[in-house]
């Protein structure tokens, strides 16, 4: 992303704190602003309030921090946007705490181990609850798109450490806290984003293409002779793509299937109280009342019989 530092012995820090100040909020306030861009910071109680950033300016008019404040809400708002616009991105990574986040109408609670990113070119609100603890990219979004990454794309998309995009991000910004020099950690940081984004994109449209398959599917439950062939060869992909796709979410296509039949039928045992549990299993593809009745018992840990009659009573 051509954001690597520059070759010294130690990045100097910017480091903003309440603490001594009178009014530690308004001081806040201004903290912010000065930090990344024009916000907008609203108290969200009455308890004291505490808040520090420290912050490594990098080149191009980007910057990495570590932010620990109490409860709040953080808006960059329309007037916000008219009296400074910017034309950078906010990754958001939270380690500690929680917050909710809304932006284009999308809205998202994040927990800690979670990413997201924000446009500063458009409206958001970043409420938190209590007290938090999180490290924030700010990036020029010409550098996202220069290295073919839309960031229409991921606004509001919530990422977890434990997905194989965040895990090598998180462990940089663990690095960081643990007091590994900045200069060591920031240039495979700027590389592993790139490419962490570039390929959460290509995942994003495999996410799109396994929904229009599930989608098939729910479709076409009735069909007892459904299979891998035959649903990769609707779509005009391989079996072996199409066990990738399901691979992705963490289960296969049978496991899939089965579980989505007995989910219908659990529905249908609830709604429609005089129809044949036979009929009921054969219409959604079940080939021997037996086989449903067994895993209708494992999946949901009563006979079908005894779900339609705690669903009467």
């Amino acid at each position: 992303m051509h954001l690597e530092p520059p070759e010294q012995t130690h990045l100097p820090a910017k480091t903003w704190s309440t603490n001594g100040h009178r009014k530690p909020f308004r001081y806040w306030q201004e903290t912010v602003s000065q930090a990344y861009t024009a916000l907008s910071p609203e108290r969200i109680d009455a308890e004291p309030f505490r808040g520090q950033i420290k912050l490594f300016e990098l080149p191009d008019r980007a910057s990495i921090s570590s932010i620990r404040a109490g409860a709040q809400i953080v808006r960059r708002t329309k007037t916000d946007i008219r009296r400074q616009a910017s034309e950078a991105v906010f990754v958001n990574f939270q380690l500690a705490g929680k917050s909710t986040i809304s932006q284009r109408g999308i809205e998202a609670k994040i927990d800690a181990g979670s990413l997201v990113l924000l446009d500063a070119t458009e409206p958001f609100a970043m409420k938190f609850g209590g007290e938090f603890e999180q490290a924030c990219l700010h990036l020029p979004k010409v550098t996202l798109e220069q290295n073919g990454i839309r960031v229409s794309d991921f606004v509001g998309r919530v990422v977890t450490r434990q997905s194989g995009f965040a895990a090598p991000l998180f462990a940089a910004i663990d690095n960081l806290a643990g007091g590994m020099p900045p200069e060591h950690v920031l240039p495979g940081l700027m590389q592993m984003l790139s490419f962490g984004f570039s390929s959460a994109r290509r995942n994003a449209v495999a996410d799109q293409h396994l929904a229009m398959v599930q989608s098939y599917i729910l479709q076409q439950l009735a069909h007892r002779e459904l299979s891998p062939g035959q649903v990769a060869g609707h779509f005009r992909i391989s079996t072996r793509h199409l066990h990738k796709l399901f691979a992705r979410d963490g289960t296969t296509f049978g496991k899939y299937l089965l579980d989505a039949r007995l989910l219908a039928c659990r529905e249908s045992l609830l709604t429609s109280s005089g129809e044949p549990l036979s009929e009921i299993a054969f219409s959604h593809g079940f080939q021997s009342q037996s086989h449903f009745s067994r895993a209708f018992r494992q999946k949901f840990g009563c006979t079908p019989n005894q779900l339609r009659k705690s669903g009467r009573s």
